[in-house]
Protein backbone atom coordinates (compact mmCIF):
# COMPACT_ATOMS: atom_id res chain seq x y z
CA UNK A 1 0.00 0.00 0.00
CA UNK A 2 2.56 2.48 0.50
CA UNK A 3 4.67 1.74 -2.72
CA UNK A 4 1.29 2.42 -4.50
CA UNK A 5 0.76 6.00 -2.37
CA UNK A 6 4.91 6.67 -3.02
CA UNK A 7 4.15 6.33 -6.99
CA UNK A 8 1.39 8.35 -6.49
CA UNK A 9 2.98 11.10 -5.25
CA UNK A 10 6.01 11.16 -7.14
CA UNK A 11 3.23 11.17 -10.17
CA UNK A 12 1.62 13.93 -9.05
CA UNK A 13 4.43 15.87 -8.01
CA UNK A 14 6.20 15.38 -11.42
CA UNK A 15 2.75 17.57 -12.70
CA UNK A 16 3.81 20.53 -10.76
CA UNK A 17 0.30 20.33 -9.35
CA UNK A 18 0.57 24.44 -8.20
CA UNK A 19 1.38 25.10 -11.60
CA UNK A 20 -1.79 23.37 -12.92
CA UNK A 21 -4.37 24.55 -10.34
CA UNK A 22 -3.42 28.56 -11.12
CA UNK A 23 -3.68 27.87 -14.77
CA UNK A 24 -7.26 26.16 -14.14
CA UNK A 25 -7.99 29.74 -12.64
CA UNK A 26 -7.47 31.29 -15.52
CA UNK A 27 -9.21 28.63 -17.68
CA UNK A 28 -12.24 29.81 -15.84
CA UNK A 29 -11.72 33.69 -16.28
CA UNK A 30 -11.34 32.63 -20.08
CA UNK A 31 -14.45 30.51 -19.95
CA UNK A 32 -16.56 32.31 -18.26
CA UNK A 33 -15.62 35.59 -20.15
CA UNK A 34 -17.20 33.94 -23.49
CA UNK A 35 -20.14 32.58 -21.98
CA UNK A 36 -21.12 35.72 -20.09
CA UNK A 37 -20.60 34.67 -16.92
CA UNK A 38 -22.99 31.90 -17.45
CA UNK A 39 -22.90 28.11 -17.60
CA UNK A 40 -25.44 26.42 -19.44
CA UNK A 41 -23.75 23.34 -19.73
CA UNK A 42 -21.15 21.79 -17.12
CA UNK A 43 -19.56 19.12 -19.38
CA UNK A 44 -18.16 20.77 -22.06
CA UNK A 45 -16.37 23.10 -19.43
CA UNK A 46 -15.30 20.07 -17.23
CA UNK A 47 -13.53 18.82 -20.55
CA UNK A 48 -12.07 21.66 -20.51
CA UNK A 49 -10.58 22.20 -17.34
CA UNK A 50 -9.43 18.57 -16.67
CA UNK A 51 -8.33 18.06 -20.45
CA UNK A 52 -5.87 21.23 -20.04
CA UNK A 53 -4.79 19.99 -16.60
CA UNK A 54 -4.14 16.38 -18.41
CA UNK A 55 -2.05 18.38 -21.17
CA UNK A 56 0.11 20.91 -18.39
CA UNK A 57 0.58 17.95 -16.39
CA UNK A 58 2.31 15.91 -19.84
CA UNK A 59 4.60 19.61 -19.98
CA UNK A 60 5.45 19.65 -16.70
CA UNK A 61 6.40 15.78 -16.82
CA UNK A 62 8.43 16.87 -20.06
CA UNK A 63 10.08 19.84 -18.26
CA UNK A 64 11.34 17.64 -15.80
CA UNK A 65 13.06 14.74 -17.28
CA UNK A 66 14.35 17.60 -19.41
CA UNK A 67 15.78 19.80 -16.57
CA UNK A 68 16.74 16.76 -14.55
CA UNK A 69 20.68 18.04 -14.16
CA UNK A 70 19.30 21.50 -13.96
CA UNK A 71 17.38 20.67 -11.39
CA UNK A 72 20.14 18.70 -8.88
CA UNK A 73 22.12 21.73 -9.12
CA UNK A 74 19.45 24.02 -7.34
CA UNK A 75 18.21 24.15 -4.08
CA UNK A 76 14.91 24.71 -4.70
CA UNK A 77 14.08 21.97 -6.93
CA UNK A 78 17.17 19.43 -5.91
CA UNK A 79 14.59 17.01 -4.01
CA UNK A 80 12.17 16.51 -7.48
CA UNK A 81 11.79 12.99 -8.43
CA UNK A 82 13.54 12.89 -11.38
CA UNK A 83 16.65 14.49 -10.23
CA UNK A 84 17.00 12.44 -7.38
CA UNK A 85 16.49 9.41 -9.75
CA UNK A 86 13.26 8.36 -7.96
CA UNK A 87 12.12 7.39 -11.10
CA UNK A 88 13.53 6.58 -14.73
CA UNK A 89 13.05 8.95 -17.55
CA UNK A 90 11.22 6.36 -19.55
CA UNK A 91 8.93 6.13 -17.27
CA UNK A 92 8.31 9.91 -17.25
CA UNK A 93 8.50 10.32 -20.91
CA UNK A 94 5.69 6.85 -20.95
CA UNK A 95 3.69 9.06 -18.09
CA UNK A 96 3.66 12.19 -20.00
CA UNK A 97 2.76 10.65 -23.50
CA UNK A 98 -0.30 9.00 -21.55
CA UNK A 99 -1.30 11.97 -19.83
CA UNK A 100 -0.96 13.95 -23.03
CA UNK A 101 -3.55 11.66 -24.83
CA UNK A 102 -5.82 11.61 -22.60
CA UNK A 103 -5.87 15.42 -22.03
CA UNK A 104 -5.82 16.13 -25.75
CA UNK A 105 -8.71 13.13 -26.65
CA UNK A 106 -11.20 15.61 -23.50
CA UNK A 107 -10.54 18.41 -25.49
CA UNK A 108 -10.98 17.02 -29.08
CA UNK A 109 -13.92 15.21 -28.33
CA UNK A 110 -15.46 17.29 -25.15
CA UNK A 111 -14.80 20.90 -26.47
CA UNK A 112 -13.29 21.55 -29.67
CA UNK A 113 -10.41 21.15 -31.75
CA UNK A 114 -9.83 24.90 -31.51
CA UNK A 115 -9.16 24.98 -28.17
CA UNK A 116 -7.15 21.31 -28.47
CA UNK A 117 -5.03 23.07 -31.42
CA UNK A 118 -4.31 25.51 -28.88
CA UNK A 119 -3.77 23.31 -26.01
CA UNK A 120 -0.95 21.56 -28.57
CA UNK A 121 0.94 25.08 -29.73
CA UNK A 122 1.48 26.04 -25.67
CA UNK A 123 3.06 22.37 -25.36
CA UNK A 124 5.20 22.51 -28.15
CA UNK A 125 6.03 26.36 -27.18
CA UNK A 126 6.71 25.11 -23.62
CA UNK A 127 8.41 21.62 -24.35
CA UNK A 128 10.02 22.06 -27.81
CA UNK A 129 10.99 25.81 -27.91
CA UNK A 130 11.12 27.34 -24.03
CA UNK A 131 12.46 23.75 -22.64
CA UNK A 132 14.57 22.16 -24.95
CA UNK A 133 16.49 25.22 -27.02
CA UNK A 134 16.07 28.42 -25.26
CA UNK A 135 16.04 28.10 -21.84
CA UNK A 136 19.58 27.52 -21.18
CA UNK A 137 21.28 29.82 -24.34
CA UNK A 138 19.25 33.22 -23.65
CA UNK A 139 17.17 35.17 -21.43
CA UNK A 140 14.38 35.66 -24.55
CA UNK A 141 13.50 32.26 -23.51
CA UNK A 142 11.11 34.02 -20.81
CA UNK A 143 9.33 35.76 -23.24
CA UNK A 144 8.75 32.92 -25.71
CA UNK A 145 7.80 30.97 -22.23
CA UNK A 146 5.02 33.46 -21.56
CA UNK A 147 3.18 32.52 -25.10
CA UNK A 148 2.67 28.98 -23.66
CA UNK A 149 1.53 30.75 -19.77
CA UNK A 150 -0.93 32.95 -22.09
CA UNK A 151 -2.65 29.54 -23.73
CA UNK A 152 -5.15 28.81 -20.80
CA UNK A 153 -7.39 31.66 -20.85
CA UNK A 154 -7.61 31.08 -24.37
CA UNK A 155 -8.19 27.63 -24.86
CA UNK A 156 -10.85 28.43 -21.86
CA UNK A 157 -12.84 30.72 -23.96
CA UNK A 158 -12.35 29.48 -27.51
CA UNK A 159 -14.09 26.64 -25.96
CA UNK A 160 -16.73 28.48 -26.08
CA UNK A 161 -16.42 31.11 -28.41
CA UNK A 162 -15.24 28.78 -31.46
CA UNK A 163 -13.15 31.44 -32.85
CA UNK A 164 -9.60 33.43 -32.21
CA UNK A 165 -11.38 36.64 -32.14
CA UNK A 166 -9.72 39.74 -31.09
CA UNK A 167 -10.62 39.54 -27.25
CA UNK A 168 -8.73 36.08 -27.64
CA UNK A 169 -5.55 38.03 -28.95
CA UNK A 170 -6.19 40.21 -26.14
CA UNK A 171 -6.26 37.87 -23.27
CA UNK A 172 -2.52 36.31 -25.48
CA UNK A 173 -1.60 39.91 -24.92
CA UNK A 174 -2.81 40.01 -21.02
CA UNK A 175 -1.49 36.88 -19.64
CA UNK A 176 2.12 37.20 -21.56
CA UNK A 177 2.26 41.09 -20.10
CA UNK A 178 0.83 39.97 -16.90
CA UNK A 179 3.87 36.52 -17.01
CA UNK A 180 6.97 38.84 -17.55
CA UNK A 181 7.06 40.82 -14.27
CA UNK A 182 5.99 37.54 -12.30
CA UNK A 183 9.02 35.24 -14.05
CA UNK A 184 11.39 38.29 -13.92
CA UNK A 185 10.94 38.49 -9.96
CA UNK A 186 11.50 34.69 -9.78
CA UNK A 187 14.73 35.08 -11.11
CA UNK A 188 15.70 37.78 -8.74
CA UNK A 189 14.40 35.58 -5.35
CA UNK A 190 16.12 32.77 -6.83
CA UNK A 191 19.38 34.22 -8.13
CA UNK A 192 21.76 31.99 -6.36
CA UNK A 193 19.82 29.26 -7.57
CA UNK A 194 20.16 30.36 -11.44
CA UNK A 195 23.58 30.97 -11.25
CA UNK A 196 24.26 27.64 -10.05
CA UNK A 197 22.27 25.91 -12.76
CA UNK A 198 24.14 28.34 -15.47
CA UNK A 199 21.32 29.59 -16.54
CA UNK A 200 21.37 33.20 -18.56
CA UNK A 201 19.70 35.81 -16.84
CA UNK A 202 19.47 39.51 -16.51
CA UNK A 203 21.25 41.90 -14.09
CA UNK A 204 19.50 43.65 -11.79
CA UNK A 205 19.24 46.87 -13.32
CA UNK A 206 17.87 45.48 -16.24
CA UNK A 207 15.12 43.62 -14.39
CA UNK A 208 13.88 46.39 -13.01
CA UNK A 209 13.43 48.01 -16.26
CA UNK A 210 12.21 44.99 -17.69
CA UNK A 211 9.33 45.08 -14.85
CA UNK A 212 8.10 48.51 -14.72
CA UNK A 213 8.08 48.50 -19.16
CA UNK A 214 6.01 44.92 -18.90
CA UNK A 215 3.93 46.66 -16.42
CA UNK A 216 3.23 49.51 -18.53
CA UNK A 217 2.48 47.37 -21.28
CA UNK A 218 0.01 45.41 -18.89
CA UNK A 219 -2.13 48.11 -18.11
CA UNK A 220 -2.50 49.04 -21.64
CA UNK A 221 -3.08 45.45 -22.30
CA UNK A 222 -5.62 45.08 -19.54
CA UNK A 223 -7.49 48.39 -20.55
CA UNK A 224 -7.91 47.29 -23.75
CA UNK A 225 -9.06 44.24 -23.21
CA UNK A 226 -11.81 45.47 -21.35
CA UNK A 227 -12.57 47.83 -24.17
CA UNK A 228 -12.46 45.30 -26.63
CA UNK A 229 -14.21 42.98 -24.63
CA UNK A 230 -17.07 45.46 -22.76
CA UNK A 231 -16.22 44.92 -19.35
CA UNK A 232 -18.18 46.57 -16.76
CA UNK A 233 -16.76 49.30 -14.39
CA UNK A 234 -15.93 46.51 -12.30
CA UNK A 235 -13.17 45.24 -14.44
CA UNK A 236 -11.66 48.20 -14.89
CA UNK A 237 -11.66 49.18 -11.34
CA UNK A 238 -10.12 45.67 -9.76
CA UNK A 239 -7.93 45.08 -12.26
CA UNK A 240 -6.50 48.47 -13.23
CA UNK A 241 -6.39 49.36 -9.75
CA UNK A 242 -4.26 46.38 -8.72
CA UNK A 243 -2.34 46.95 -11.48
CA UNK A 244 -1.69 50.41 -10.45
CA UNK A 245 -0.80 49.16 -7.00
CA UNK A 246 1.84 46.39 -8.69
CA UNK A 247 3.66 48.76 -10.62
CA UNK A 248 3.67 51.14 -7.78
CA UNK A 249 5.30 48.76 -5.34
CA UNK A 250 7.83 47.57 -8.29
CA UNK A 251 8.62 50.80 -8.77
CA UNK A 252 9.15 51.33 -5.22
CA UNK A 253 12.92 52.40 -3.68
CA UNK A 254 12.87 48.82 -2.04
CA UNK A 255 14.20 47.79 -5.70
CA UNK A 256 17.75 49.23 -4.66
CA UNK A 257 17.53 48.76 -0.67
CA UNK A 258 16.40 45.29 -0.62
CA UNK A 259 15.97 43.84 -3.73
CA UNK A 260 15.37 40.19 -3.03
CA UNK A 261 12.71 41.23 0.07
CA UNK A 262 11.01 43.19 -3.17
CA UNK A 263 11.01 40.78 -6.02
CA UNK A 264 8.88 38.38 -3.19
CA UNK A 265 6.43 41.68 -2.81
CA UNK A 266 6.34 41.84 -6.70
CA UNK A 267 5.78 37.78 -7.61
CA UNK A 268 3.48 37.74 -4.51
CA UNK A 269 1.15 40.36 -5.67
CA UNK A 270 1.44 39.49 -8.84
CA UNK A 271 -0.65 35.70 -8.31
CA UNK A 272 -3.14 38.41 -6.40
CA UNK A 273 -3.99 40.11 -9.17
CA UNK A 274 -3.66 37.59 -11.57
CA UNK A 275 -6.41 35.95 -9.48
CA UNK A 276 -8.46 39.13 -9.40
CA UNK A 277 -8.49 39.05 -13.26
CA UNK A 278 -9.29 35.87 -13.89
CA UNK A 279 -12.47 36.32 -11.04
CA UNK A 280 -13.13 39.91 -12.90
CA UNK A 281 -13.12 37.97 -16.83
CA UNK A 282 -16.07 35.59 -15.32
CA UNK A 283 -18.20 38.38 -13.53
CA UNK A 284 -17.50 41.53 -14.75
CA UNK A 285 -19.18 41.70 -18.37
Amino acid sequence: MKHWAGLFNVGLQLTKPGIIFGNLASVLGGYFLASNGHLAAPLPLLATLLGTALVIGCGCVLNNCVDRDIDRRMVRTCHRALAIRAITVPTAAMYAVALSACGFGLLWAGSNALSCLLALAGLIIYVGIYTCWLKRRSHWATLVGSLSGAMPPVIGYCAVAGSLDLTALMLIAVFCTWQMPHSHAITVMRHEDFRAARLPTLTLSQVNVEIQAYLLMFLACATLLGVVAQMSALYFCAVLGCAGYWWALAASAMRRANPARWARKVFGFSIVLVLVLDLSLAIAR
